[in-house]
């Protein structure tokens, strides 16, 4: 789709924008190409949306959980930049991100890291 077949079909952006990304409803991000075409979007953790894959909610997961429910379809590329930040499935097109690896110093009753806040989805090629 174009920009303009994204912004008819949902509505105006309404977050944060430059030429490349568009936040819509709030947790929605879509990326386009440099012809304006969609080659990326990416669904924040939210009430808004569900990333399912195979009946099974991405967000929902601890961090390990969800990975091995994708490595069940797919394996991931372990030369992705960002390592244990992101997790990139090249056969999916896919990816997992949070913004922290929680680590031995992170208390335990802090979710940060534990479950990944973005799952993303390119167009074909979109991860090389």
């Amino acid at each position: 789709m174009s920009r303009a077949e994204v912004r008819e079909l949902i509505g105006p952006h309404d977050g944060d924008s430059d030429e490349d990304r568009e936040w819509y409803l709030e947790d929605l991000a879509i990326e386009f190409d440099s012809s304006g075409k969609v080659a990326f979007i990416e669904i924040a953790e939210s009430e808004n949306f569900r990333a399912v894959l195979n009946g099974e909610c991405l967000h929902e997961l601890d961090a390990d959980s969800a990975i091995a429910h994708v490595k069940k379809s797919a394996a991931y590329d372990p030369n992705a930049p960002e390592p244990g930040y992101t997790y990139v499935f090249p056969a999916l097109q896919l990816s997992l991100w949070r913004p922290v690896v929680p680590d031995a110093s992170q208390d335990a009753d802090d979710p940060t890291g534990r479950a990944f806040e973005a799952v993303g989805v390119g167009r074909t090629g979109y991860f090389k």
